[in-house]
């Protein structure tokens, strides 16, 4: 199928999906439910639209011989597209095809396929063998959607998270975290004129490459988010940075360290917060551990010996 062709489908489906919505809610109710009847109704499209391949899988990939390399390099029958084309174009009222078209296409297919496998992960019914092949087909499914441009790393990370989150009940902390720090006074944002600079360099006062090279040379071997929250600070109070917010200045620290392994920028502002929430009025109480460490970066950052 030509590119346009392919883009064209793609709009069909999306058409479709906008005036069924009652059959499209039906149908990802079965993929999400226990029993995982909706998968199965996919499987068995998938048994009669591509016949060679599903052949295939169960010649190869019985039992303990299933091969997560092998599987990858499955590719589905020359004509599977076109009767997929076919089948969605003169639908049967009956036919599960332009739902699941729709649910692979603009729906969550890749989470839920990886939620229900997981389940079987953890299912203590099956054994070793069957978990081990479920966890397999797990990486193939993350795998698959990234080389197909589906998903990234960066929204497979996100799901991570979010599924990590409610499991351990901390939505709404981690809700509360991911809102943008409005309200919190020493979070100083850009100043919006123009383009933000790409160097950290700008945004720094005095002495800027001496003071660069010293926060360079520190950062290198104390870089947790609680460290550059420390050094937020102290940049802050010193006056030392101006018009950079917590996630600019992140991203700008990690551009002049490359090789250094920084954690990621929501450690940090999990840290800012935590700081703030000891705070009056964005600053530090001049008491407690924290000041005495935030001093040690206002001291070594001013120090002129």
């Amino acid at each position: 199928m030509a590119k346009q062709e392919f883009e064209q489908f793609k709009q069909d489906i999306k058409e479709w999906l906008d005036t069924h919505t009652d059959e499209y809610d039906r149908f990802v109710a079965e993929v999400n439910d226990k029993s995982a009847i909706g998968l199965y109704k996919v499987f068995n499209v998938g048994m009669r639209l591509a016949p060679e391949l599903m052949r295939r899988y169960q010649t190869e990939c019985h039992g303990d011989l299933a091969d997560e390399r092998q599987i990858q390099n499955y590719v589905a029958d020359t004509n599977t597209a076109k009767l997929l084309v076919n089948e969605f174009r003169n639908v049967d009222k009956d036919s599960v095809v332009p739902a699941m078209l729709a649910w692979l296409y603009y729906g969550k297919c890749y989470e839920t396929m990886v939620n229900q496998l997981e389940s079987e992960v953890h299912n203590p019914a099956n054994n070793f063998i069957e978990r081990k092949i479920a966890a397999m087909m797990i990486r193939i499914v993350i795998k698959s959607s990234i080389r197909n441009k589906m998903r990234t790393k960066a929204d497979w990370e996100s799901f991570k998270r979010e599924k990590r989150d409610i499991e351990e009940g901390n939505v709404i902390e981690s809700c509360v975290e991911d809102l943008e720090a409005v309200d919190e006074p020493i979070t100083e944002m850009s100043s919006g004129k123009g383009q933000q600079s790409s160097n950290l360099l700008d945004y720094l006062s005095g002495d800027k490459e001496e003071l660069l090279e010293r926060i360079k040379l520190r950062v290198s071997t104390q870089h947790t988010g609680t460290d550059l929250a420390r050094l937020y600070f102290a940049l802050q109070e010193e006056q030392l940075l101006s018009h950079c917010d917590v996630t600019t200045f992140h991203r700008l620290l990690a551009d002049e360290l490359p090789n250094c392994d920084l954690k990621s920028v929501r450690n940090l502002q999990i840290a800012i917060k935590k700081l703030n929430d000891s705070t009056n009025k964005g600053k530090i109480k001049d008491c407690g551990i924290e000041r005495t460490y935030i001093n040690e970066w206002r001291s070594y950052l001013t120090n002129t010996d």
